[in-house]
This record gives C-alpha cells, sequence and structure tokens, in this order.
C-alpha cells in the first residue's frame, strides 16, 4: 500500500503473530472511529445553530424589503436601490450554500453507497451496480477464519436459534404483511426471489445483513484492509467538515452582525418618518448612506472570516511551508475563494449606492462618501493580504460551486504533464 512497505524478507513475524497483531489493530480502529464519530457528532449538533439565524434575522427580510418598497414608490433613482439590493440579497443568501455544503460534507461522513449487483436485462446483466446508501459504519460480523470445526458448527447453532434470527425476521408467520413488504423491496432493489412464508427466512435474514453492509467474505484480513480504508474515508470527510463548518461559523457570525446593524438603521428611519414608515417623501438619503455603509465594511469582515481557519492553522505550525502554498490544493480553498467573489461584487454594488447617497446629500457627503469607500476597499484589500488563489482559479471556484462540483476542474497543465511524461517514457518490449 505505502512505498515505505517492508520487503518479503523483512517480514519475520509468524502466523499467529500477524493474527494477534490484526485483532489488535482492530481494536485500536474502533477506538479511533468512535473518536471520529464523536467529532462528526459535534458537528452534527453545531450545525444545530444555523436554525437559530431565523430568530436573530426575523425582522431583517422585512425591514429591507421596507426599503426597497418604499424607495421605489416614491420614485427614487433605481441605480442606488438596486445596488442596495443586490448587496442585502447577497449577504442575506451568502450563509445558505454553506450551511448546504456542510449538510453535505457530514452525509459523505455518515453514508456511503453500498452497491450490489442488480438484476438487468442487456448485456451486462449482474455486472451493473445499484446505489443504495447505507450507515457508513458496516455491521460486525465474525470472522469466519477464526473457527474451529466445533466452533463453527457451536456459532451456525447459535445464528440458527430462533429468537436470534426474531432480531431481524419476525418470529410468527402473523407478520402484519412484513414479509410480504420486505420480500417486494429485496425483488426491487436486487431481483432476489424468496419463498414464501417461513421456508424463506433464511435468505431474508442474509439479505438483511446484506443490507447492513455484512458479506460473506468474512475474514480477519479483509475486515483490517476494510478497516483501514474506513478510517481513511472518515479522516478525509472530517477534515473537510471542520474546515467548512469554521467558514460557515465564523461568517455567519458577520453577516449576523451586519443585517442587525443594517435592519436597526431602517428602524430607526422608520421611528423618524412622519408618515410612520411609508415614507411618503422618499427613503431618507443619509439612511440609505449608513445602510450602504455597513454592506461596504461588511465585505473585508466576511472575507477575513471566510479566509481565517486556514490562516490560524498556519500560525499555529510555523515554519512548515508558506500560507499561500494551502492555494495549490483548490477544493480545500474552493468555498472562500467563492465567498471572495461575492464580497467583491458586494463591496461594488455598496460603493455604488454609498456614492449615489453621498451626492444626493449635499455638502460635504461626497467628500465623505469617497473616504468611506476608499477606506472599505482598503480593508477589503487588508483582510485579502494573504490570499493567493488567482483571479482564474477563484472564477473557476464561483462556476463549480454553482454547479455542485468539487474544485478543481480538468487541468490543461496536467494534460500537458501528462504527454511530456509519455514522450519522455522508454518503449516497452513487446
Amino acid at each position: 500500500m505505502n512505498s515505505d512497505s517492508p520487503r518479503d524478507e523483512q517480514l519475520l513475524a509468524t502466523d499467529e503473530e500477524s493474527r494477534a497483531a490484526m485483532r489488535a489493530y482492530l481494536q485500536r480502529s474502533e477506538v479511533r472511529l468512535s473518536t471520529l464519530h464523536r467529532i462528526g457528532q459535534a458537528l452534527l449538533g453545531g450545525s444545530a445553530l444555523i436554525l437559530l439565524l431565523p430568530l436573530f434575522l426575523r425582522d431583517v427580510v422585512p425591514r429591507m424589503l421596507t426599503l426597497l418598497i418604499a424607495w421605489f414608490d416614491a420614485g427614487q433613482p433605481l441605480l442606488p436601490i438596486a445596488a442596495i439590493g443586490v448587496a442585502s440579497g447577497l449577504v442575506i443568501l451568502l450563509p445558505i450554500p454553506s450551511i448546504f455544503l456542510l449538510v453535505g460534507d457530514l452525509l459523505g461522513f455518515y453514508f456511503t453507497s453500498n452497491t450490489f449487483g442488480a438484476h438487468v436485462s442487456g448485456p451486462e446483466g449482474q455486472k451493473r451496480v445499484i446505489f443504495n446508501p447505507r450507515f457508513i459504519i458496516p455491521g460486525l460480523g465474525f470472522n469466519n477464519d477464526e473457527l474451529s470445526a466445533r466452533t463453527k458448527k457451536l456459532l451456525q447453532d447459535g445464528r440458527d436459534d430462533e429468537w436470534t434470527r426474531a432480531l431481524l425476521v419476525p418470529r410468527s408467520l402473523d407478520d402484519a404483511g412484513w414479509r410480504d413488504r420486505f420480500d417486494t423491496r429485496m425483488f426491487e432493489i436486487w431481483g432476489e426471489v424468496m419463498p414464501k412464508g417461513a421456508a424463506g427466512d433464511p435468505e431474508r435474514l442474509r439479505q438483511q445483513f446484506r443490507l447492513a453492509g455484512l458479506g460473506r467474505d468474512r475474514t480477519l484480513a479483509k475486515d483490517v484492509a476494510r478497516t483501514e480504508a474506513l478510517l481513511a474515508r472518515h479522516v478525509i470527510f472530517v477534515r473537510t467538515a471542520v474546515l467548512r463548518y469554521s467558514k460557515a461559523l465564523l461568517l455567519l457570525i458577520s453577516t449576523t452582525v451586519a443585517m442587525l446593524a443594517a435592519s436597526g438603521l431602517i428602524e430607526q428611519a422608520i421611528r423618524e418618518d412622519a408618515s410612520g414608515g411609508r415614507f411618503s417623501e422618499g427613503f431618507p438619503y443619509r439612511y440609505l448612506l449608513l445602510v450602504a455603509v455597513v454592506f461596504v465594511f461588511w465585505s473585508p469582515l466576511a472575507a477575513r472570516s471566510v479566509t481565517a481557519p486556514l490562516r490560524i492553522i498556519d500560525h499555529y505550525t510555523p515554519g512548515i511551508g508558506k500560507h499561500s502554498d494551502v492555494y495549490r490544493d483548490r477544493k480545500t480553498t474552493q468555498y472562500e475563494s467563492a465567498t471572495i467573489f461575492v464580497t467583491l461584487i458586494v463591496l461594488i454594488a455598496a460603493s455604488t449606492a454609498l456614492l449615489w447617497a453621498a451626492t444626493a446629500t449635499g455638502g460635504p457627503g461626497l467628500l465623505v462618501g469617497v473616504l468611506l469607500v476608499l477606506t472599505g476597499i482598503g480593508f477589503w484589500f487588508m483582510a485579502l493580504s494573504d490570499y493567493r488563489a488567482t483571479p482564474r482559479s477563484t472564477i473557476a471556484a464561483v462556476k463549480l460551486l454553482l454547479r455542485g462540483y468539487d474544485a478543481p476542474s480538468i487541468s490543461p497543465e496536467l494534460e500537458a504533464a501528462r504527454a511530456r511524461r509519455d514522450a519522455e517514457a522508454p518503449p516497452q518490449d513487446d
């Protein structure tokens, strides 16, 4: 499996010592799997905090709609309100993809595709596999190669015990139609035809084990191989999920603060309006300016928040490469790259509305507006001081995220490198 695997002449352990080592490994792996699943459980519980978002932001959407409708009804210019609408819409909607991605990571952590041969017509026949998701950890079966002839018979007697079998297959034929429903399900999924009544119970029991991920080839060595792959899969998925959760949490905090601030400003404008919030004379430009300022400064705050986890990890591991190295792995940075692009759109839209409102207020308002926009842009560039994704990869991350794919896309550089390698490879003898 690994390049540093020992050669056969270095393997000095006896068969019994090897089997003892495999048993010990399986015991250790159970502890590791338990630890990983506790992490997954914490992430699953933490993701439920996102359900509190509507509680904190229940007044945000009505307030923003009040601003948009009042501005439109008063016949005020459409450009600034369109810009504020784009900015506020992106700010409110941005956390939603992070929630979906986090749930997807957790589903990938907890489930796998249980593929089996399916009954189909055509030349492929039983070679076709069917998707049937199951929990990632399979049922635990005893290894057949760990039995003597005597204990094998004892185990088989135990498996044939009617009360043991009743845990998976009803003992009585008065099963409220369970056998008929189960037989129909197995036939529709895999084409299994089971006898009616008690005669089909052994096969029903086997199909139940099959649904739990237990095959007939239960050997110690295969258990070890599967466990190695299972641990690797868990570590890969939990790595992505923890990073995604950290980014989503920090982004959610910055978004909540910004939207509460914008909602508070609109509410204050409603209180001061002589028509009781109908804004018959139009929405005040000074409050539009303040709302735009909130979104202008949200952009660098969100950009810094979504890039913070990887930066913090680099901070606690000094001297191990450079932070820019992480952007070679575009899957790890895909969501934050797409978020950076969104923050840029919000910054442009909010700056447009801010400058328009500053101009409309007259006096020194335009100068103040220009200074605020320049400050927001400066903060945005400061927030991205260690962001090393190229514009091309950032745009690609947005496209892949919208399509639901993992970065990166097919690389022309990879194809060119493969062509060079094939050209330089010595010819193979026939």
